[in-house]
């Protein structure tokens, strides 16, 4: 009998903490959610070991060595394409996860530490059980920015994203 009321007890506790879920929520009662600006996760990720553009460039001039038009043209077309869509995720709203995947890994980690439940972009709306909470440092320090990169992001982090329209020369450009 004091066995199944042990087991009943456990089962019950194991049940309340899944259910629950993370320590922000049980500290707070509310659902924590985790938002970043992605233009700091973009300016973050092209000086960090995970942007190709220095491996594509050694290929590019192994690829002119060799005479291998076919491969010049796919990286010489790469590059502009690369840059324009740096720049919207830079300077716009346009979603990063494609960057974020390299560091995706750390998610757990950064959540445990910060005690949110979620983390996504931004959130449009939040009722008074939602808490947000900016996770930008914590999630561009993943990338290992310098000293230089972090002045850079808290000087974007002081102005409005722009319009995708606002950038030049991007018009009618994938």
């Amino acid at each position: 009998m004091k066995r199944s009321i042990i087991v009943t007890m456990a089962v019950s506790v194991v049940l309340s903490i899944y259910a629950f879920g993370s320590q922000g929520h049980e500290k707070t009662g509310k659902i924590r959610v985790g938002t970043y600006d992605n233009r700091a996760i973009a300016i973050a990720y092209s000086t960090s070991e995970y942007n190709p553009v220095a491996a594509k460039m050694a290929e590019l001039k192994k690829a002119e060595a060799a005479g291998d038009t076919a491969r010049v043209r796919e990286l010489n077309e790469w590059g502009p394409k690369m840059q324009r869509q740096l720049h919207r995720q830079g300077f716009c709203r346009v979603p990063v996860d494609d960057l974020l995947a390299f560091v995706k890994d750390k998610f757990p980690e950064v959540a445990a530490k910060t005690g949110v439940d979620l983390i996504s972009m931004q959130c449009d709306y939040a009722g008074a059980n939602i808490e947000i909470i900016d996770l930008t440092h914590e999630l561009v320090a993943l990338f290992k920015p310098s000293e230089q990169t972090l002045k850079n992001i808290e000087e974007i982090g002081k102005t409005a994203p722009l319009d995708l329209d606002a950038l030049r020369g991007d018009e009618g450009k994938d």
